[in-house]
């Protein structure tokens, strides 16, 4: 069951989340408290689709990009921008090893089985 929905929604999930992790990005990148608003409502989106389609090895790096963005928002310090641009590019690693089965189990999420 788990694996139909997965094949379902895998394809969409990838493309709306390579979209929102580009946001992230960028958003991150413009130094501006309203944009860290809207990367962290963009994480938060990613981590429930990640965590409706059990792909366990996404959930957590999307939460902890989540939290440094929240951390961002109250400190914009730069230190706090670059913790959260190296997670987030992290994280747009994963994502493409989840779309390109065939990597190293280490370098891309896998689902829940």
């Amino acid at each position: 069951m788990m694996d139909d929905l997965l094949a379902k929604f895998l394809p969409q999930f990838l493309a709306h989340t390579r979209t929102r992790v580009a946001t992230a990005i960028a958003s991150t990148a413009q130094r501006d408290r309203a944009a860290v608003a809207k990367t962290i409502n963009e994480l938060h989106t990613v981590a429930g689709e990640a965590g409706l389609l059990g792909l366990t090895d996404v959930f957590p790096l999307v939460r902890d990009c989540e939290q440094k963005a929240k951390r961002l928002r109250e400190t914009s310090a730069e230190s706090d921008v670059e913790v959260l641009l190296a997670a987030l590019h992290h994280l747009e690693q994963v994502i493409e090893g989840v779309a390109t089965p065939g990597q190293p189990r280490d370098d891309r999420a896998t689902p829940a089985r």
